[in-house]
């Protein structure tokens, strides 16, 4: 189906207008907070960035958000999630089913991690500790991993968010070299002025816009050379490649409002602060000094800066002809406040939640759970928001994609058919108050007269939950086939212990 350009390009701007009332906002984050990934100010290639950054906590506790998220939710290395069965499928079936679906698993992160999956995900931890990540997921070359992974700049994204609050929705406006057209979008159609471009000069910049948009319950994908309206690419997909993610979002608005939002104020009196002390720690060091005006000295031409001499009628009762001019305020109370803004800005952003452990005391075992515990809590539903718009649709998509290059058999990830459990640190800290209430409710059951326990409670279910909540394989169930064999070997071995005690019996009888 053809797009209607004019119509398209009506809802692009459209877009367009409601990301503008942002972007004073979010060039302020990245300005103080991460000033070498500031993309919407204009830049020459090589530009010093940090040039009005007096202060790096924000932009090392930015780093440290970013860290942590990875390995809180897809560590590096890790099986974070497992495919298991579905709501649909009898029970007599799901022990195999979850075997087939724990090989499934690790094929797909076989993938993940042969991918460039680590690098991008970090990246777009970052655009999130400021407002909104967004991660494109596509097949790859198939040599290394059949997943390839692109981070893309929250400057060139322009979103729209559906009637249920999904971004679904993404246009993108960007400067590509012509010469990399073909690798970007396989099956691109070129018209004459790309193909020449391409010939004489190939790496002049041409403009794109790039969109995926919903059309039903399929996507429409378009590419287009802004310059001459022409579409490179304008097809239907199954999914989406887009995976657009926030923590924290406001009723009605599209953009996330990411942690350094929060903390700005924070950042930018911490900044000034420190302009201010490096400013009187340099007249500390190189004072302003007093002169005696004789006439010599020109008041015209003085300057406020360390070093400078102002003239005086007089220097006191000695009345030396130079004199150092004593500084005003308190360093020692600047200091204190320059700690006290480092440590909100480090709260506000997760980073060093247990302080410098260097200087730290030592803490014990229970009281560093204690502090996890409540991190973990205090975080919650900002984590729901994440699994719901990055972890599940990451995952449903690579599941596409896998499918689509042929390494894995045909499945919806719909939570009917097959369902996503995820097992990242995140996940395991939520389920720690489920073991901890089964463990206190055995120790419950001793209590209890074991006739009433066997009647009311299927303990033999019990160790089966405990195996799916610490997410350990399948293969350590037994099936069901196992089960019955067990249960025959029991009664065997029963029956011939009654045996050889009614033999015993009868030899003292006969004796």
């Amino acid at each position: 189906m053809a797009t209607d350009y004019e119509k398209l390009i009506k809802r692009v701007n459209a877009a367009k207008s409601n990301k503008a009332l942002w972007e004073h906002h979010i060039r302020e984050c990245y300005r103080y907070a991460m000033p070498q990934r500031n993309t919407i100010d204009k830049w020459s290639k090589g530009s010093k960035k940090r040039e009005y950054v007096f202060d790096s906590t924000a932009e090392d506790a930015l780093e440290d958000f970013a860290t942590r998220m990875e390995l809180e939710l897809v560590p590096p290395n890790l099986n974070w999630m497992k495919l298991e069965v579905g709501t649909d499928i009898p029970e007599e079936e799901q022990d195999k089913v979850n075997e087939y679906l724990e090989q499934t698993t690790d094929i797909v992160f076989n993938h993940i991690k042969s991918s460039n999956f680590s690098s991008q995900i970090h990246e777009a931890f970052l655009d999130l500790g400021i407002s909104t990540g967004a991660v494109i997921v596509e097949a790859g070359d198939g040599i290394q991993s059949s997943l390839n992974f692109r981070c893309v700049s929250l400057s060139e994204l322009i979103l729209e968010q559906s009637s249920k609050g999904i971004i679904d929705t993404v246009f993108r406006e960007f400067q590509i070299p012509v010469q990399d057209i073909p690798d970007t979008w396989k099956g691109a159609k070129l018209n004459e002025k790309l193909k020449q471009l391409i010939k004489d000069k190939p790496t002049t910049e041409v403009p794109i816009l790039e969109g995926v948009y919903k059309e039903g319950n399929k996507y429409q994908s378009i590419v287009v050379f802004k310059e001459e309206k022409h579409y490179l690419i304008d097809e239907t997909l199954e999914s989406n490649p887009w995976v657009v993610f926030r923590e924290s979002t406001i009723p009605g608005e599209t953009m996330g409002r990411g942690r350094v939002m929060r903390a700005l104020p924070d950042i930018k009196t911490l900044n000034k602060m420190v302009e201010d002390h490096l400013k009187a720690a340099a007249f500390t060091a190189n004072p302003i000094y007093t002169a005696t005006d004789d006439g010599v000295i020109n008041p015209y031409t003085i300057r406020l800066q360390p070093g400078t001499i102002l003239p005086v009628g007089s220097n006191a009762n000695d009345n030396p002809t130079l004199r150092p001019l004593a500084p005003a305020g308190d360093y020692n109370v600047l200091q204190y406040d320059i700690g006290s803004l480092q440590d909100n800005i480090r709260r506000i952003m997760i980073s060093k939640p247990f302080g410098n452990i260097e200087e730290s005391p030592v803490r014990t075992a229970t009281e560093m759970s204690i502090r996890n515990a409540d991190m973990a809590k205090s975080s919650l539903g900002a984590s729901g928001r994440i699994q719901n718009e990055l972890l599940e649709r990451l995952v449903a998509r690579c599941v596409f994609v896998l499918k689509q290059a042929g390494k894995i058999a045909e499945f919806k990830v719909d939570g009917k058919e097959v369902a996503i459990k995820f097992t990242s640190p995140s996940s395991r800290s939520q389920d720690e108050s489920q073991l901890a209430a089964i463990g206190r409710f055995m120790e419950f059951m001793q209590i209890l007269p074991p006739e009433l326990v066997n009647e009311e409670i299927a303990v033999e279910k019990v160790p089966s939950e405990i195996l799916d909540i610490l997410g350990l394989p399948a293969k350590f169930k037994r099936t069901d086939e196992e089960k019955q064999m067990r249960q025959q070997q029991r009664e065997q071995q029963a029956q011939q212990e009654q045996m050889m005690a009614a033999a015993q019996v009868e030899a003292q009888e006969a004796t």
